[in-house]
């Protein structure tokens, strides 16, 4: 697989979606800034003997001759989907034929093409076979539940499945950021940092203020996420020690009732129906769990990690507004724990692997292992060579 996170590939489940109208968008605000690259693939099954398109052939299919062909697009009034692109603002706009059994050496033919500081809008399902881009985004038609057989192989990499009604998108194409020539997602979300904790097994050291690579660790976690959310809330009953922040901070709405007064009081001061929901402990936010777990909180209330033989990492999900009378129903019967509010709601479980990146520093000895291993990170990384 090859890694171009300066790509961002668009996809669909069938026709009508407004797939070329999404790049476009994108194409337009971005080249503003930034050299911007078009690119549409059409991959050919020249063994199946007819056009995926149906009957009303458009001669692409028998025009291939080779194992792929490169075309720059060089009018911009064509009504075409490259001649679209053009029109609005990409630099330069390249349609790829090919053979679908040759998709990986195309792309690689075309990327030599390619600037090396330019952002690429691409519209393809098959690219996703060869290509891990910065982001993957799926778009299908509301009135369609039909998926194509090219999208249907791809689909599972979706960072996001986009809904359109034939006239727009559930989800605007002004949520797709840059940031270090990387397309990334702003979710429409508020991600929420509990630290109202004692932070006892820690010797009564303030565990969200230790220090992770020269920054407080809830500010290095803050950090982490606030290109992902519309919003921020840090959780606790001290707004003092909190306010170099500038963060919304939400106290408890009754104090000493544990970290499920602080999901409520946090999740019911929210902007957001979609709530992430972290512990002020654990210093490595994996994005791309947190996306997929939004992503499946569609039909239900509540999204969890479990890892090690069902054990649940409530304090690393997802939490709507929809669990608020819940968990007041819970509370003011003097419950507290969380997994009284997973019995009355409906809960989507996700399994991770947590060994590469998942760490919880209750204890001091956590802490310093977890220390000594950015330590030893941030060395390597400075005693590489650079290149020339």
């Amino acid at each position: 697989m090859i890694k171009k996170s300066e790509f961002i590939i668009l996809g669909s489940t069938g026709r009508n979606t407004g797939k070329t109208e999404f790049a476009c968008r994108l194409i337009n605000r971005f080249s503003k800034t930034s050299k911007v690259i078009g690119i549409k693939v059409t991959s050919i099954d020249r063994d199946e003997g007819f056009c995926p398109r149906g009957p009303e052939s458009c001669g692409v299919c028998a025009s291939l001759k080779n194992e792929y062909d490169i075309i720059e697009e060089t009018e911009n009034n064509t009504g075409k989907d490259t001649s679209r692109m053009l029109n609005a603002g990409a630099h330069k706009v390249y349609w790829l034929k090919v053979d679908k059994n040759y998709i990986e050496k195309g792309i690689k033919a075309l990327i030599e093409q390619l600037p090396m500081d330019a952002l690429i809008v691409a519209e393809s399902n098959s690219l996703r076979t060869v290509i891990e881009p910065g982001l993957f985004i799926v778009i299908k038609n509301k009135n369609d539940q039909t998926i194509k057989e090219g999208c249907s192989q791809v689909i599972g990499f979706a960072n996001k499945i986009i809904e359109f009604d034939n006239m727009s998108w559930d989800f605007s194409p002004d949520r797709i950021l840059v940031k270090n020539n990387t397309w990334i997602i702003k979710e429409k979300a508020t991600a929420i940092i509990l630290a109202g904790g004692k932070s006892s097994r820690m010797g009564g050291e303030d565990k969200s203020l230790l220090p992770v690579d020269g920054k407080p660790m809830i500010l290095n976690i803050i950090n982490q996420l606030e290109d992902y959310f519309d919003e921020i809330i840090i959780g606790a009953n001290d707004n003092d020690k909190y306010r170099f922040l500038n963060r919304i901070i939400i106290p408890d709405i009754e104090k000493e009732k544990g970290p499920l007064m602080g999901i409520l009081s946090c999740v019911k001061a929210s902007s957001n129906e979609i709530n992430f929901i972290t512990a002020c402990d654990i210093p490595i936010m994996n994005i791309k769990l947190i996306q997929n777990m939004i992503n499946l909180s569609a039909d239900v209330d509540i999204v969890m990690p479990i890892k090690e033989q069902d054990k649940h990492e409530p304090l690393f999900a997802i939490y709507k507004k929809s669990v608020i009378k819940d968990t007041e129903l819970i509370l003011q019967n003097n419950g507290r724990k969380i997994i009284e509010l997973l019995k009355k709601v409906k809960v989507r479980l996700v399994e991770f692997d947590a060994e590469n990146w998942y760490q919880n520093l209750n204890r001091k000895e956590d802490y310093y292992g977890f220390i000594k291993k950015v330590e030893y990170r941030n060395c390597q990384r400075n005693d590489s060579p650079k290149k020339p």
